[in-house]
C-alpha cells in the first residue's frame, strides 16, 4: 500500500480547556489583587494626621458613630478627602478616613490572598460558564483573554478615578465593558460579564453594597436597552437610560439601609451628588463604549461591523485578486454571499460577517484555478483526468490551507479566516475517493486519506457558509427551477451534513436548520424562477425548430 501524501499542518483557533481557564482565572486574580493593593505598597501615599494627602482617601458605604461634642449618633456614611486635603485630628471625617486606612495598611499577608482567593473564584466562574454554556466564539482562548483584558482596562479606569478625583464612584463607566460585550457576542454573556465585573469593581471598594447594586443593575439595563448592534451609537442612549432607571434603584435601596434618602439635599451638592453620578457613570459608559468600540472589539478578536463594510468592498485587492485569477470561483463566492446572508438573516446569526466569510473562503483556489471546475472553458479539458486520484484530491485540499495562508498574511481578521478552513470541514474529497474505489484503489487508499484538513464549524455562522457551498452549486443542476426540487435537494444536504457530524458543534439548532430551509429554498426560487421569453427569444427558437425539421422531413 502507497502511503498518502501527509496534509499541510492547519493552525485553527484554540479552545479555552480546564487548565487553561484556571490559568486565566489565576492571572487575572493576581493583576486585580495588585491593582487593589499596589497603593497599599507606596510609604508617600500613607496618609498621617497633620500632612496633605498624596491621594483621593475614601471609605465604603457603612455604619459609623458620629461625635459632636458630647453628643453621639448613630449613620450610614460614605467618606471622601480629596487629595491635598490636610488632615485634621479635629475633623471627624479626616479621623474615620484616617482610622480606615490605618486599618489597611500594611498590605496583611492574609487579605491579599482573601482577595486573591475571591477574584480567583469569580474568574474561574466565568471561564467555567464560558466553557460549558457559552455559545462557540467565546469559547476561545482568544476571545477569552480579549474579556479579561477589557476587564482589568475598566477595573483600572476605575481605580484611578478613586485614587485621583475626589468625584462619587459612581461615575465609573463599568457598563461599557458589558456593552462591548452585547455588540460583540451576545446579551447573556454580557450579564455574565456584568456581574464578575461588578463584583470585582466593588471590592476596590471593600464591597460597598450601594456601590455594588448600582453596578449590578446599571450594567444588566444598559445591555438590555442596547437594542440594535447594527446601529453602535445607539449605546450612548443605552448607557444614560440605564443611568437614568437606576437612580429609582438606587434611592430604594438607601431608604432599605438608613430608612430614609434626601433626594434634595443629594442633587444639591451637584457633581458631588450621587445621584448624578448613577446618571453620569451611565451616560459616560455610554460614550466610552462607543467611541472605543472598533479598537475594543479587536481585543475581544471581533471583527466589527465597519470593519466587515470595508472587507467586503468590491475594490478590496484579494477579491481582486480572485476575480481575475479565478473568475468562476469568485463568481460562486458572489452567489454563495447572497444565498449565506439571506439565511443568516433567517436566524439571527451576523449576516454581514457570513457574507465577508463567502468572499474570502475560497481564494485559494487562485493558485490553481484550472483544477476547479467552475473556471473551465467551455468543453475546456480537466487536468484531473490526467492525475491520480490522490494527487487530485491533494490539489482541491491544498485550497484550504493556502486559502488560510494567503488570508493570513493579508491581515485578514481571524474570524474571516475561520471561513475558509470549516467551509469543508472534516469531510472528505469523496468526488476523487470513489474514482479512486472505480480504478480498483491499488494503493489500498481510505477515506480518511482523502479528508480536508480544516474542522468543523465553531460558529453558526461558518456551518451556514458549508451548507450553502454544497447548496448553490447543487442548485445549478435543478431544472427545471420549482420549489418542491429546491426543497428536497436542501434538505437532502442538511440531512448528510448532519449525518456526517459536520454540524455537532457548531450550536445551529433544529429551529435554526428548518428556518434555514426555508430561507434558501425562498432565495433560490427568487434567484432561478422562470422567466418570460421575449419575442425575439421565441422567433430564434421557432426558426431554429424549423430548420432542424426541414432535414427530417427530406429524410422521410
Amino acid at each position: 500500500m502507497a502511503e498518502p501524501p501527509s496534509p499541510q499542518k492547519l493552525l485553527t483557533r484554540a479552545r479555552v480547556g480546564v487548565a487553561h481557564g484556571a490559568l486565566l482565572a489565576a492571572l487575572f486574580a493576581v493583576l486585580v489583587t495588585a491593582l487593589g493593593n499596589f497603593d497599599l505598597l507606596i510609604p508617600s501615599w500613607t496618609p498621617t494626621l497633620g500632612r496633605a494627602a498624596a491621594v483621593t482617601l475614601r471609605t465604603p458605604y457603612a455604619p459609623r458613630i458620629h461625635t459632636d461634642g458630647d453628643r453621639f449618633r448613630y449613620e450610614h456614611a460614605r467618606i471622601i478627602v480629596p487629595r491635598g486635603t490636610v488632615l485634621s485630628e479635629a475633623n471627624n471625617d479626616h479621623r474615620a478616613v484616617f482610622a480606615h486606612e490605618s486599618l489597611r495598611r500594611p498590605g496583611r499577608p492574609l487579605r491579599v490572598a482573601a482577595e486573591f482567593a475571591v477574584n480567583f473564584g469569580m474568574g474561574l466562574a466565568l471561564t467555567a460558564y464560558l466553557r460549558r454554556f457559552g455559545q462557540n466564539r467565546v469559547k476561545l482562548m482568544r476571545t477569552q483573554v480579549g474579556l479579561f483584558t477589557i476587564m482589568l482596562g475598566v477595573l483600572a479606569l476605575e481605580k484611578a478615578l478613586l485614587l485621583y478625583t475626589a468625584l462619587p464612584e459612581g461615575y465609573v463607566p463599568v457598563a461599557a465593558a458589558p456593552l462591548w460585550v452585547a455588540l460583540s457576542f451576545d446579551r447573556r454573556t454580557a450579564f455574565l460579564v456584568n456581574v464578575v465585573l461588578a463584583f470585582v469593581a466593588a471590592s476596590l471598594l471593600r464591597y460597598d453594597i450601594l456601590f455594588l447594586t448600582l453596578l449590578l443593575f446599571r450594567g444588566m439595563a444598559a445591555s438590555v436597552l442596547f437594542f440594535s448592534v447594527k446601529r453602535p451609537q445607539q449605546m450612548v442612549t443605552a448607557g444614560f437610560f440605564a443611568g437614568c432607571s437606576s437612580v429609582p434603584l438606587y434611592v430604594a435601596v438607601g431608604v432599605v439601609l438608613e430608612g430614609a434618602f434626601d433626594v434634595r439635599g443629594d442633587l444639591a451638592r451637584g457633581v458631588d451628588s450621587t445621584l448624578l453620578s448613577c446618571v453620569g457613570g451611565g451616560l459616560l459608559a455610554g460614550v466610552l463604549a462607543n467611541l472605543l468600540r472598533e479598537p475594543a472589539a479587536r481585543v475581544l478578536g471581533h471583527v466589527s461591523r465597519d470593519q466587515l463594510l470595508w472587507l467586503t468592498d468590491l475594490e478590496q485587492p484579494l477579491l481582486q485578486k480572485m476575480a481575475s485569477e479565478a473568475p468562476g470561483s469568485w463568481a460562486h463566492a458572489r452567489a454563495m454571499a447572497n444565498l449565506a446572508e439571506a439565511a443568516a438573516s433567517a436566524i439571527g446569526a451576523d449576516a454581514l460577517l457570513t457574507r465577508a466569510g463567502a468572499y474570502y473562503h475560497d481564494l485559494g483556489k487562485t493558485l490553481t484555478p484550472k483544477h476547479f471546475i467552475e473556471n473551465l472553458e467551455h468543453e475546456e479539458k480537466s487536468p484531473h483526468e490526467a492525475l491520480d486520484p490522490m494527487e487530485s484530491a491533494v490539489i482541491i485540499r491544498r485550497h484550504v490551507t493556502e486559502g488560510t495562508r494567503i488570508l493570513r498574511e493579508g491581515g485578514i481578521p481571524e474570524p474571516v479566516v475561520e471561513f475558509c478552513y470549516t467551509h469543508h470541514g472534516t469531510q472528505a474529497v469523496e468526488y476523487f475517493f470513489h474514482k479512486a474505489k472505480e480504478q480498483g484503489n491499488p494503493h489500498g487508499y481510505t477515506e480518511d486519506d482523502f479528508r480536508y484538513p480544516g474542522m468543523k464549524p465553531q460558529t453558526k455562522e461558518t456551518a451556514i457558509l458549508m451548507l450553502v457551498d454544497s447548496i448553490e452549486a447543487a442548485s445549478r443542476t435543478i431544472d427545471p427551477p420549482e420549489r418542491a426540487k429546491y426543497e428536497q435537494m436542501i434538505d437532502r444536504i442538511i440531512v448528510t451534513k448532519l449525518r456526517a457530524g459536520q454540524l455537532d458543534e457548531s450550536g445551529l439548532s433544529m429551529e435554526d436548520l428548518r428556518s434555514l430551509a426555508v430561507r434558501m429554498g425562498d432565495t433560490l426560487v427568487n434567484v432561478y424562477h422562470s422567466r418570460i421569453k421575449y419575442p425575439w427569444q421565441r422567433g430564434d427558437r421557432e426558426s431554429a425548430l424549423g430548420r432542424a425539421a426541414k432535414p427530417a422531413a427530406r429524410a422521410k
